[in-house]
């Protein structure tokens, strides 16, 4: 087990700047960070109680299988880059790659029929709190003088010390991407937001349906493609990932070098994943809103979805409490929001609720820049920790 190190004061933010072939770049992340995942992988009550232990179980070792054939078939670059992680770290590969289908892996230990198969017993409070720990919030303006997305990052509270910032440079066998992106420990840049050469910015709201599609990618390797994407069509053309569809669930929130916005949800399915893509018009008459909120529940598709998502719920309830915002300090102030104390906006662990709002994140696509915040991004005495220029 890795020794614990000291967290920092916040704010606080770690960024790595690297270029090579995929490989390379996971190599880099590995040998950079390595304290930073091994204490993340011991600390990891996820990691510890539930993800290793289905691994060392008969149909974890299975699935494992299973979703590293799809996975090495359907995006062969990016099992280099975990690789290149394993090799830097530390960590054995198969460790890293489960912990980048652990969001199906979550999923398949409330099944029923795992838990009788296995032996393994959960009552229904802990499949409520599970399936609804950690999840994002992102809201739109889109105006002819402002068009920001405002991202609030809501995750595992050891994201905070242990996460980075990666700016990438690589190109391999013909193929070029660059792009930065905020990554949790031992995951694959994407998950989380970021913003690629092209022109894109993306944030990413989980989703949580009821049941995965068997042999098709994680969701998280789809989350990693998608910095790769070049317009809003392509960025479509991945998220679809035909023939091999999606295992699970997310909504990618995106801009494009052209100022359009876009909301779209994604849903498990083969040959080719789910797409519901709705854009955020242009809104120039100031009578009228111009926002669009989105949380971690389905909007549009028509999913089965785990219950309760009573975080997700709460924060939808609230924002439509709240005057709809038409400025960017109206949206920081609706990104601060903790008027409800088991399921704020601005997340903070207790016992209703254990995610954290670990940083929120401006997307400012007229001014093309970047902003990230580490506490309440409203607050008066509270400034941005990172200021990045887009790369167009």
């Amino acid at each position: 087990m890795a020794s614990t190190i000291k967290h920092p004061k916040y704010p606080s933010f770690v960024h790595l700047s690297t270029r090579g072939t995929f490989y390379d770049v996971g190599y880099n992340v590995g040998v950079s960070f390595s304290r930073q995942l091994q204490c993340f992988f011991a600390e990891s009550k996820d990691i510890q109680n539930k993800l290793l232990p289905f691994y060392d179980s008969s149909f974890g070792r299975q699935y494992f299988e299973e979703s590293l054939k799809v996975t090495q078939e359907c995006f062969p670059r990016y099992i280099r880059e975990v690789q290149g992680m394993s090799d830097g770290s530390g960590i054995p590969f198969a460790h890293l790659f489960m912990n980048n289908v652990s969001k199906e892996v979550y999923n398949v230990l409330l099944d029923p029929l795992y838990k009788e198969k296995e032996s393994l017993q959960k009552n229904k409070a802990d499949k409520e709190k599970s399936i609804d720990n950690f999840g994002c919030s992102d809201v739109f303006i889109n105006r002819p003088d402002l068009k920001v997305i405002v991202h609030n990052e809501d995750c595992d509270p050891l994201m905070k010390p242990y996460g980075y910032l990666l700016s990438a440079d690589i190109e391999d066998d013909g193929v070029k991407e660059e792009f930065s992106a905020f990554c949790y420990p031992g995951y694959l840049p994407g998950c989380a937001f970021g913003f690629n050469a092209h022109g894109l910015t993306i944030s990413v709201d989980g989703l949580y349906p009821d049941k995965i599609t068997r042999n098709s990618p994680g969701r998280i390797f789809l989350n990693r493609a998608l910095l790769s994407a070049k317009d809003i069509q392509d960025a479509c053309h991945i998220l679809e990932n035909e023939p091999f569809g999606t295992s699970f669930a997310f909504c990618a929130n995106i801009s494009t070098a052209e100022h359009e916005m876009y909301s779209i949800e994604v849903g498990p399915n083969k040959p080719k994943s789910d797409l519901h893509i709705y854009q955020i018009q242009e809104q120039s008459d100031v009578s009228k809103p111009c926002h669009y909120y989105h949380f971690n529940s389905y909007q549009h598709l028509p999913v089965l979805e785990a219950r309760p998502l009573l975080s997700s719920k709460a924060r939808k309830k609230r924002s439509d409490e709240l005057p709809p915002p038409r400025t960017l300090e109206d949206a920081l102030q609706v990104m601060s929001d903790s008027e409800n104390n088991l399921f704020p906006i601005f997340r903070a662990p207790g016992p209703a609720d254990s995610a954290e709002t670990v940083s929120t994140t401006v997307f400012d696509v007229l001014t093309r820049k970047v902003f990230i915040y580490q506490g309440k991004p409203a607050a008066v005495s509270n400034k941005p920790i990172i200021n990045l220029p887009m790369y167009i």
